[in-house]
């Protein structure tokens, strides 16, 4: 029975994997810019909802303050190729990483030091703090307006990426690497110890793991890949303006985590999609797509707190079990 529940976990992996190069891969050479560009949307928060998934799912940490990260790495972007003039793509990609896992440091030790409500409050203040630094600082960041004038990135490669599907892909390479690395950290010794402090964290104190060192850890790289989305999110608009840093992103972010679901890897990027063919697609068709989206959050809560993707694999194990039970009887 064994060896017919890996099996058919085996055929739903590969399931999986071939639904993803169809949906990612295929499917967005045929169809318009438009659709492209929601695409690429979905992607680019696809890796910031896997970055705050890192905190909430694998730590049991609720953060409203995760837009920071997201609006400190489009910044970096922004100053560099405005203000400095300088358009490396790298450069830049490299800066918005570093800037953010500093500011990671930086917050992350002061909020740690909190639990429960008052991590959330405490994460959500520190938020706010470089949301109104970002917004009055009119001669470096533009002010409310923002910055604007980013040009896609020049690689040096008979590549161009203007065209929506050319960055679109290139955003695709960034989104693959980024969930890779991000679903091997979860599934490494690392990993294994944040479901524990999340689970029973006394525990994990009295089995001689330091705790915080671990949570401080997984803080700095959910800002790491939190400033990586940011950045690939001004290439994408072309401009940045405080609302990055807003708490309307951190909690829409979340919201995209938990539609998704928390215990399952590819969880939150599910639930960027979802969250973002309401958003764009919905929305054309009717002004009240916010009260659809909420809808649905009640519907997800109250039917499926697993989220989508958890309900969804939750019935395929239970698909899978009852089918290795009749082919066992069948057998006997």
């Amino acid at each position: 029975m064994h060896r017919e529940l890996l099996s058919g976990a085996r055929v739903r992996c590969a399931a999986y994997v071939v639904g993803g190069v169809v949906v990612f891969v295929v499917v967005p050479q045929f169809i318009s810019s438009y659709y492209v560009f929601v695409f690429t949307e979905i992607l680019i928060y696809g890796i910031f909802a896997l970055s705050v998934n890192m905190l909430l799912g694998y730590a049991g940490l609720i953060s409203l303050g995760q837009a920071a990260f997201w609006g400190a790495g489009g910044y970096t972007v922004a100053l560099i190729t405005v203000q400095a003039g300088v358009d490396s793509f790298w450069l830049c990609i490299c800066a918005a990483v570093v800037v953010a896992t500093v500011l990671g440091g930086i917050l992350g030790a002061l909020a740690l030091r909190t639990k429960g409500v008052y991590f959330i409050l405490l994460t959500l203040a520190l938020a706010q703090m470089v949301w109104a630094l970002l917004s009055p600082w009119r001669s470096i960041t533009g002010g409310t307006e923002g910055l604007y004038g980013i040009a896609r990135p020049d690689l040096g490669l008979p590549l161009s990426l203007s065209s929506s599907l050319s960055f679109y892909f290139f955003v695709l390479v960034f989104f693959a690497v980024s969930a890779f690395v991000l679903y091997r950290v979860t599934r490494s010794p690392f990993g294994r110890v944040l479901v524990g402090i999340r689970e029973n964290e006394q525990r994990m104190r009295a089995l001689g793991y330091s705790t915080w060192r671990y949570l401080y850890v997984c803080f700095i790289v959910a800002a790491a890949f939190g400033g990586l989305a940011g950045a690939l999110k001004v290439y994408q608009d072309g401009f940045v303006n405080p609302a990055y840093a807003s708490l309307s992103t951190s909690a829409l972010v979340l919201l995209m985590a938990m539609i998704g679901g928390t215990r399952v890897f590819g969880g939150p990027v599910v639930g960027a999609g979802v969250v973002w063919i309401i958003r764009s697609v919905v929305s054309s068709y009717t002004v009240y797509w916010n009260l659809l989206l909420g809808v649905l959050m009640v519907a997800v809560v109250m039917f499926a707190p697993a989220g989508i993707a958890g309900y969804l694999t939750g019935i395929g194990k239970r698909y899978g079990i009852l089918e290795g039970r009749r082919r066992l009887q069948t057998l006997r």
